[in-house]
C-alpha cells in the first residue's frame, strides 16, 4: 500500500494563480451579460444629518438613456424596515425615507442603460434637504442636549447591557492595587480589493427575483432581503460568482444595497447592475466601531490580577444595522482572554450619531478588546516595577486547567499558554530586546517593545448578537435561540 501523502508542514502549490493571473478571474462585474441590462447610479447625502423635504427627478427622468428613478419615497412605500438586533424601534430602510443619517447614505437610485448616463443624470436628480445639527462624538450624542437622530426612540442610545461575572465587587474590595484608564480606539476599514457588486433581475410573470452578489454567505441575508421587499424566499434566488475580491468580513454588510437594486430591477421591469465605485466604499459600505472605553483592573502586588472592570461606548453610525451590536458582544466567551481572573462587570453602549454604518470588519470586536486588556497589562507591569511579559505570565491560564470555562462561558479546549508566551519571546530575543532598549533609552533614544496575548474566537452562527437582548426576552416562547445566547 503507497504510504499515504503528508500536507502538513509542506508547501503546497497554489492551484488558482495561474487562471487569476492571466485575468481568467470571473468576479461580479466580469459576469456573463444579462439580457437588456441597465445600470445604476446611487444618489447620496451630502449632509451628515438632515430632514428630506421631496425630490425634483424630472430633469433626470427626462435624459435620454435614462429608464427609471427610486425615490426614499418610493422605498418606504414598497419595502419595510430591516429588523435590527435591539428592542429600540430603529427603522433602517435601503435607503433614507424621512431623515438623511449620515454622509453618503442613499437617497435615490438612477437607472440607464449604461453607467456613464446613470452617474450623469444622478448629478441632475434633485433633492431638497433642510440641514440639522449633527454629532459625531459618541459621548457627545448622550449628553441632554444632544440632537436626537431617530425621534421614535428619544435617546443616541441604541442599546445597553450590564453584564457581571463572579464577584467584581468583592475583588476590588480585596484589591491591593487598583489601575484606571481610558482608551480610544478609531474607527477603522477593511478595504477589499473589490468593491461591492449587484445585479438583479425581476421575472414579474413568475414573481421571482433573481440577484447575482458578490459576498461568499448570501444565506445570512436571504431572510433579511426577502422580508424587507415582501418576496417569499422560495421566489428570491441569490447567486455567487465563481470569485470574490476579498471581504474581510465586511462584504457581510452588502445586504441593503441587495434590496435597493432588487428593488430597482422590481419597480423598472429592466435588469440592473450596479457597481460601487472606491468613493462609495470609503465613504458609505462599512467600517469598525469607534470607542471610547474606560478600564479598571484589582491587583494584588504579585501582580495577580483578581478583576476588571470594562466600560464603553461603541459608535455604530446614524442607525444600527445587523449584526450589530455584535461590536460589543461577539467576544464575549474570550472576555477575558488568557487569563485566568473570575471576577468580571462589563457596561456596554450602543450609541447612534451621524457617522457611517459599522459591521463585521477583519477581527470583528476583538481590536478593541485586546488593545484595552493589553494595555492594561502594560500599566499594571509598570505600577508594579514588574516586567510586563512576567505580569502576563503570571496570569495565564495553567496548561493542566484546560480544558477551560471562562466565566462568560467560553470553552477553551485545548492549548499550553505559557509555553506559547515563552516560544514567542525566545523567537523574539526579547532578553536581548530589552537590553538594546536600556542601551538607548541611556542615550537618550526611543526603544519601544510591545507585547500582546489574545484568545479569539473562531467558528461562531452569531448567536453572540442576541446577548443585546436581556434575558427575560430572550425566554420568550416566540423568541428563536441561538447558541452560546440562551
Amino acid at each position: 500500500m503507497a504510504q499515504a501523502s503528508q500536507w502538513i508542514g509542506k508547501p503546497i502549490k497554489r492551484v488558482e494563480d495561474a487562471r487569476l493571473l492571466t485575468g481568467r478571474g470571473t468576479f461580479i462585474d466580469d459576469h456573463p451579460p444579462v439580457a437588456n441590462a441597465c445600470h445604476a447610479a446611487i444618489v447620496r447625502s451630502p449632509h451628515a444629518h438632515a430632514r428630506i423635504l421631496g425630490y425634483d427627478v424630472a430633469a433626470t427622468l427626462a435624459m435620454p438613456g435614462v429608464v427609471g428613478v427610486i425615490t426614499g419615497e418610493d422605498v418606504a412605500k414598497a419595502c419595510k424596515p430591516f429588523g435590527v438586533g435591539v428592542t429600540a424601534p430603529i427603522h433602517y430602510y435601503p435607503s433614507a425615507t424621512d431623515r438623511a443619517r449620515f454622509v453618503g447614505e442613499p437617497v435615490a437610485v438612477v437607472v440607464a442603460r449604461d453607467r456613464y448616463i446613470a452617474e450623469d443624470a444622478a448629478d441632475h436628480l434633485v433633492v431638497r434637504y433642510e440641514p440639522l445639527p449633527a454629532v459625531v462624538d459618541p459621548e457627545k450624542a448622550l449628553e441632554p442636549d444632544a440632537p436626537i437622530l431617530h425621534e421614535a426612540v428619544g435617546t443616541n442610545l441604541a442599546g445597553h447591557r450590564r453584564l457581571v461575572y463572579g464577584d467584581p465587587d468583592g475583588a476590588f474590595a480585596e484589591a491591593e492595587v487598583v489601575i484606571r484608564e481610558r482608551f480610544r480606539f478609531p474607527k477603522y476599514g477593511s478595504t477589499p480589493i473589490e468593491t461591492y457588486g449587484v445585479i438583479a433581475r425581476w421575472d414579474g410573470l413568475d414573481g421571482v427575483l433573481t440577484i447575482w452578489s458578490n459576498f461568499m454567505g448570501p444565506f445570512i441575508m436571504h431572510p433579511l432581503v426577502s422580508r424587507v421587499l415582501g418576496v417569499p424566499e422560495n421566489k428570491l434566488r441569490f447567486i455567487v460568482p465563481p470569485d470574490i475580491g476579498g471581504s474581510f468580513g465586511i462584504k457581510s454588510s452588502i445586504y441593503p444595497y441587495l434590496a435597493l437594486i432588487g428593488l430597482a430591477a422590481m419597480k423598472t421591469g429592466v435588469p440592473v447592475k450596479w457597481i460601487e465605485d472606491r468613493r462609495e466604499h470609503l465613504t458609505a459600505s462599512s467600517s469598525g466601531t469607534d470607542r471610547v472605553a474606560w478600564r479598571e483592573v484589582a491587583a494584588r502586588k504579585d501582580g495577580t490580577i483578581l478583576g476588571m472592570r470594562f466600560k464603553w461606548f461603541d459608535n455604530v453610525g446614524g442607525y444600527i444595522r445587523s449584526p450589530e451590536p455584535g461590536c460589543s458582544f461577539r467576544p464575549t466567551g474570550n472576555f477575558v482572554g488568557p487569563y485566568r481572573f473570575k471576577n468580571l462587570e462589563v457596561d456596554a453602549s450602543i450609541v447612534m450619531t451621524n457617522k457611517s454604518l459599522t459591521g463585521p470588519n477583519r477581527g470583528y470586536a476583538c481590536g478593541h478588546l485586546y488593545f484595552e486588556t493589553e494595555g492594561m497589562m502594560d500599566r499594571l507591569a509598570e505600577k508594579l516595577g514588574l516586567d510586563p511579559a512576567e505580569v502576563r505570565r503570571r496570569n495565564l491560564i495553567p496548561p493542566d486547567e484546560l480544558p477551560y470555562r471562562t466565566p462568560t462561558g467560553g470553552y477553551y479546549d485545548s492549548g499550553d499558554y505559557p509555553k506559547t508566551l515563552q516560544m514567542a519571546l525566545d523567537m523574539a530575543r526579547y532578553d536581548e530586546l530589552r537590553r538594546a532598549q536600556k542601551t538607548a533609552r541611556a542615550a537618550g533614544k526611543y526603544f519601544g517593545i510591545g507585547l500582546a496575548l489574545a484568545v479569539d474566537p473562531s467558528v461562531s452562527n452569531m448567536g453572540y448578537v442576541a446577548t443585546a437582548l436581556d434575558p427575560q426576552f430572550r425566554t420568550k416562547p416566540e423568541y428563536l435561540p441561538k447558541s452560546g445566547a440562551t
